[in-house]
């Protein structure tokens, strides 16, 4: 997901997860200089790139994380602050910036004075309306079944 290059996400977003085996959402903050958040269940994004990246298992226990797996439930979820950052991170120079595992993500989208916030999902890019008054919430999580997305309203 990206969304307004100039501003830091921080100022827009909230961002909450929910650890597997937990029914309470925690919420985390995001860095300061990230702009753009993506949340993975694959090791692959952008035609076979690995943004998390193969961590050490000293920094994996360090930060509360686990070696990522395809089918462990959980949401790897990095952010990208610059286009210098994610170039680096998609020729696997760097890693991304490493924020959370969750089994399911909650982000907040207070718009304001944004009409919108650009958004991609499994690589398909959609314009997501903004209410100047109210947050718009979007909520990414695993389910036991097939499921689609649908724009009602």
């Amino acid at each position: 997901m990206e969304m307004i290059p100039s501003m830091g996400l921080k100022n827009i977003l909230r961002m909450h997860v929910k650890k597997v085996n937990s029914s309470e959402w925690e919420r985390i903050p995001v860095p300061t200089s990230v702009r753009a958040i993506v949340a993975l269940n694959l090791h692959s994004y952008g035609s076979g790139r690995n943004p998390w990246g193969n961590l050490k298992p000293e920094y994996l226990e360090k930060r509360g994380f686990v070696e990522a797996q395809v089918d462990d439930g959980l949401l790897e979820i990095f952010g990208l602050k610059q286009g210098w950052h994610a170039s680096f991170v998609m020729v696997e120079l760097i890693s991304a910036k490493h924020i959370a595992q969750a089994a399911a993500i909650r982000l907040e989208i207070r718009g304001g004075e944004w009409k919108d916030a650009y958004l991609q999902m499994d690589g398909e890019p959609w314009k997501q309306p903004l209410s100047r008054e109210h947050s718009t919430f979007v909520e990414i999580k695993r389910e036991p079944f097939q499921s689609f997305m649908c724009n009602i309203g």
